[in-house]
């Protein structure tokens, strides 16, 4: 079969474009994608060195600013106690009553009743290494809280919560109601002391002296004023008929009268 010059001119004419489509489908389109792949990548590294260089050279005042911080965060935990324990709160308590009641004879203020409340636990820091691989104890907020009932002179009452709002411990009254008996002139209610700590802070809590104290119970209080009879006055300040600490009975309480602690 003979082919004529059109059709070889044409024959050469597919086999040249052939020749040149196949590169640019099978190696130049490829490239391009790969080098626009590059080019987006490049921006983002001209990004990223841009942001990196600027932290480098402000290093130094980042590096003076967390100190700061972390100094001042230490010495926001450091305000804080290690713990609250129940008998340092009855000690506490105990030592506002004698303090306000120095003429034994003419209470002025007293608590009645104090009722403990489960202790609240609220985790802050997770435990962890620090650089130097010690262990770093991870650190949690406690609220500890009783339930005060009182009685007593209402300017001795107003002095009671000064003294707790002033008290180096971070405590606080969350509550209080007051109401007063005109015939007696005295004033009574409930308090809710609210006491706060942070565990982990390296802060050891240490248990309040707590003193022999003579106490009764005939009528079923754990503590009652034992009176001295050569001089007629109490041998002791405190004056709590009740105390309680989450479910625990008090008649088991009362049984642990007509001892010394």
């Amino acid at each position: 079969m003979k082919i004529s010059d059109r059709d070889k001119k044409l024959i050469l004419f597919v086999l040249l474009a052939a020749v040149i489509a196949l590169p640019i489908f099978f190696f130049i389109r490829p490239k391009a994608n790969d080098i626009k792949a590059l080019d987006a990548e490049l921006v983002s590294l001209n990004e990223r060195y841009t942001y990196l260089k600027g932290l480098s050279e402000k290093q130094h005042d980042y590096e003076l600013k967390i100190e700061e911080l972390n100094a001042e965060r230490d010495k926001i935990i450091a305000e804080y106690a290690g713990g609250v324990l129940t008998e340092n709160t009855i000690m506490f308590l105990r030592g506002i009553e004698k303090a306000h009641n120095e003429d034994v004879m003419h209470e002025k203020f007293i608590a009645d009743t104090i009722a403990f409340a489960d202790d609240e636990e609220t985790p802050i820091t997770e435990a962890s290494v620090n650089d130097q691989g010690e262990y770093v104890e991870g650190l949690t907020a406690l609220k500890s809280s009783a339930t005060i009932d009182y009685y007593g002179e209402y300017s001795d009452m107003r002095d009671v919560i000064k003294y707790i709002f002033d008290y180096q411990d971070k405590m606080v009254l969350s509550t209080v109601e007051m109401k007063l008996d005109r015939d007696t002139n005295l004033v009574s209610g409930t308090v809710i002391l609210d006491q706060y700590a942070i565990l982990g802070n390296g802060k050891e809590v240490k248990q309040t002296a707590i003193p022999n104290m003579l106490h009764g119970a005939k009528d079923g209080r754990l503590f009652d004023l034992v009176i001295d009879e050569e001089t007629g006055k109490p041998k002791n300040f405190w004056s709590a008929n009740k105390i309680k600490r989450g479910d625990e009975d008090e008649e088991e309480a009362g049984e642990a009268g007509g001892e010394d602690l």
